[in-house]
């Protein structure tokens, strides 16, 4: 079952034939154990600071930029509207099959010195404030597959992200089905461009089981020629009983690939190592709640001493008790008061009111 958001939506199209697709990645980074920065004195989580390299002040994060370095502290400044509108420029389709290793030979390692300025943007790095939509560049949310090369020609080197291709919906399954079939019949894999993080990319699809794995691939330019690395070793004339021994184990050898074999060992024992730590570790203080007995002894004296400043009976109601319903004409309790005398002193020095007429009275009168 497919996650329930997809990565990317888009339409797959190959000349006239379109469909709606998905992306989803083929990977996956819940399992992986990350660790943070923290003081070994307070056990707290360490943050980190941007200072200026020169006057040593520390820099708010607003003040941050992008800076392609020209010299010793000298660098040129590049806006994001800058960069917005290199993303836009448009590939230039390949016309011809180019010879790889010459491309790769104009992609040689550079020198340390020339390491240093190498322009290299990190995704999901925010420098300053996204542009609004209307100055964005076009994304056509298409992916349109511009020629087909055969699947033993695409250097493995090249493969960058997976990602599964499935279709949304039932309208498009067909002409999906359609693309899809027709690479497997062909054996080849489609050549073309997706927008991922408002950069455009190239990808390459081919058919997996019942449905197209889409892998973004690497720019030729961050390629490094082979030719560099294997130019000095020299080329020998084995024996050809040494050749045929060798071939002999290598056969010893042979079975089917097994995805086993690609488990993280490291990974698994450091989880296992990570829970133990976690049961050994004391459980943390719960968090005091603050008693109702001090709540209830604080009324108490407030209600005292607004009875002892105004002679009345405070009309606060205790927390948790529903104040009782007054019956009419009954008279109000009086409370002692300090110094006063007791309440019922307090009743015989109160004049009597007069008694309330009956009804019968009152209809008399």
């Amino acid at each position: 079952m497919a996650p329930a958001r997809p990565y990317w939506k888009g339409y797959l199209k190959l000349s006239l034939v379109s469909c709606p697709i998905a992306l989803y990645p083929a990977i996956s980074t819940a399992e992986k154990v990350s660790f943070r920065q923290v003081s070994r004195r307070t056990g707290h989580r360490l943050r980190h600071q941007l200072v200026d390299s020169v006057t040593g002040e520390v820099v708010e994060s607003h003040d941050k930029g992008r800076g392609y370095e020209v010299g010793n502290n000298r660098f040129v400044m590049v806006e994001e509207e800058e960069l917005q509108a290199a993303r836009a420029a448009q590939p230039i389709a390949p016309t011809a099959a180019a010879d790889l290793s010459v491309a790769r030979a104009s992609s040689a390692p550079p020198s340390k010195a020339a390491a240093r300025h190498v322009v290299e943007e990190e995704e999901g790095e925010e420098l300053s404030r996204p542009l609004p939509v209307s100055q964005r560049p076009e994304n056509t949310r298409t992916i349109k597959i511009e020629h087909f090369v055969p699947r033993v020609q695409l250097d493995p080197a090249f493969f960058e992200k997976p990602y599964f291709v499935t279709p949304r919906g039932q309208v498009g399954q067909e002409a999906y089905a359609v693309i899809r079939d027709a690479m497997r019949g062909k054996e080849v894999m489609g050549i073309g461009y997706v927008t991922l993080s408002s950069r455009k990319r190239p990808i390459a699809l081919e058919p997996l089981e019942n449905g197209i794995r889409g892998i973004t691939l690497r720019h030729i330019e961050d390629m490094r020629s082979p030719a560099e690395y294997f130019i000095d070793i020299p080329e020998l004339q084995l024996p050809p009983e040494m050749l045929e021994l060798a071939e002999h184990i290598v056969g010893t050898k042979a079975r089917d690939f097994n995805p086993a074999f690609l488990t993280d060992h490291y990974r698994a024992a450091l989880t296992e190592l990570l829970k133990e730590k976690r049961a050994a570790l004391p459980m943390p203080e719960a968090t005091p709640v603050p008693s109702q007995q001090n709540v209830v002894i604080l009324m108490e004296a407030l209600k005292r001493s607004l009875a002892a400043d105004t002679g009345k009976a405070p009309e606060i109601a205790a927390k948790g008790k529903k104040p009782k319903k007054r019956v009419a004409g009954q008279r109000e309790m009086l409370l002692p008061i300090s110094g006063k005398g007791t309440a019922k002193e307090a009743t015989k020095d109160k004049p009597k009111e007069p008694a309330r007429p009956t009804a019968r009275q009152r209809k008399a009168g």
